[in-house]
C-alpha cells in the first residue's frame, strides 16, 4: 500500500513552529501515523467542511484527504479551544 504524502499549509507550518518541543515532537509522531493511514482510528470527519479532525493531547490537527493524489494536506495544527472558534469562522 502506498503512504501517503503530507503536506503542510502556510499557516499549520507556523503554527507547528510555535510549539513546545515536546508537543511538537507527539504531533510529528501523529503526521507519520497519517502518511500509512488517513483515516486512523480516532480521526473524525468534521461536519460542514470537507476535513478530519484528530486529537493529540490538547491539541487538534484539522486535516483533507485527496485519495486520487495520495495527499493528506494538514489544514490546522492548534489548541482545541482555538481550533472551534476557527472553524465555526470559516463555515
Amino acid at each position: 500500500m502506498k503512504r501517503y504524502r503530507i503536506v503542510l499549509s502556510k499557516s499549520a507550518a507556523k503554527e507547528l513552529d510555535r510549539l513546545t518541543s515536546k508537543s511538537h515532537d507527539k504531533i510529528i509522531a501523529r503526521l507519520h501515523d497519517l502518511q500509512a493511514d488517513p483515516r486512523l482510528q480516532g480521526s473524525e470527519k468534521l461536519r460542514g467542511i470537507n476535513a478530519y479532525k484528530l486529537r493529540v493531547g490538547n491539541f487538534r490537527i484539522v486535516y483533507q484527504i485527496d485519495d486520487a493524489e495520495k495527499e493528506v494536506r494538514i489544514v490546522m495544527v492548534e489548541d482545541r479551544k482555538q481550533v472551534y472558534q476557527r472553524l465555526k469562522r470559516k463555515s
